[in-house]
């Protein structure tokens, strides 16, 4: 296996959710209508640690799916994502430990 983040298989399914299997972990789940906000998070783990993280939150600011870049099935994840309305994606250079909104789109 080229990396260890690639055991971590996120999907869109036909339900309109994203769910994610990761190692060792219960099965995550959230669907796009109930996504409240998207983040990523990094860390300074890189090189060597999975240092990218894709955070999915409900209503209550609760994380529901949250899946390391690299992870099997990020680019469909991601194009779904895409597709709210305002997503930008921020932060992805960060090599410190940070949270960045990329929906709904901060305030300036």
């Amino acid at each position: 296996m080229k990396h260890p983040e690639a055991q971590f298989v996120v999907e869109v399914t036909a339900n309109d959710e994203i769910t994610c299997r990761a190692p060792k972990q219960a099965d995550q789940r959230i669907r796009i209508a109930d996504i409240a906000s998207v983040y990523i998070e990094t860390n300074d783990s890189g090189p060597w640690g999975a240092d990218v993280w894709w955070l999915l939150n409900d209503d209550t600011g609760q994380t529901r799916v949250a899946f390391p870049q690299l992870a099997t099935g990020e680019d469909a994840a991601l194009e779904r994502l895409r597709q709210l309305s305002g997503f930008e994606v921020r932060g992805m250079n960060s090599g410190e430990n940070a949270r960045f909104m990329c929906w709904p789109t901060p305030a300036p």
